[in-house]
């Protein structure tokens, strides 16, 4: 597989210099994975980080046989658990996918092992956990602050034509909101357009 795709979409983030791409790119696998497979479920214990080229990666918490769906992962996002990941423990939420997903995988400790000798590797990395960390905290204020319809409308500003991929109920489930709530919404979306 041609991994110079990935490199240019992590140029974007931060600048890989052509040795550090040469040892990173030894540690790069890429997978294939069906709908409905998981990344890792919850309980699981990982040691990879995951970027994602094609598909979409659903994010949720079960409790008692209730889900609830906390993220989305769209390509040229990163669908790692990383709270499991960096405090090497079972991981708290499940990552599946909702259609056929190519990713690439990477050994985490491999990966941090190169820092010391390559410092843009070290910054890449701090680069996305600080694009995460805010994203996450936006995402958690908007949640709570805004009422269905404006969550429902940024989520679609959000992942532009992912409702046309996944099923409502998945989307109602991010909300917070029922399917038939949802409904509502849309329906007076448009009736109001």
């Amino acid at each position: 597989m041609d991994f110079e795709y990935f490199r240019q979409a992590l140029q974007h983030i931060s600048p890989i210099n052509d040795e550090a791409w040469e040892d990173f790119s030894t540690l790069l696998k890429p997978v294939k994975l069906a709908r409905n497979a998981y990344l890792v479920e919850a309980g699981d214990r990982t040691q990879d980080c995951y970027a994602l080229l094609g598909g979409v990666v659903r994010v949720f918490f079960n409790n008692d046989g209730q889900e609830y769906n906390k993220t989305f992962f769209i390509p040229g996002m990163f669908p790692t658990p990383l709270t499991a990941l960096l405090s090497d423990a079972p991981a708290a939420l499940s990552f599946q996918c909702l259609t056929d997903c190519s990713l690439i995988q990477f050994s985490y400790k491999g990966f941090r092992s190169l820092f010391n000798k390559h410092r843009c590797l070290e910054q890449l990395l701090l680069a996305i956990l600080e694009q995460e960390w805010i994203s996450k905290e936006r995402h958690d204020i908007r949640m709570v602050t805004l009422d269905a319809t404006a969550n429902y409308l940024l989520f679609r500003e959000t992942y532009p034509g992912l409702e046309q991929l996944i099923p409502q109920y998945h989307i109602a489930s991010y909300l917070g909101i029922t399917p038939i709530q949802l409904s509502r919404i849309r329906a007076q979306l448009a009736k109001n357009h």
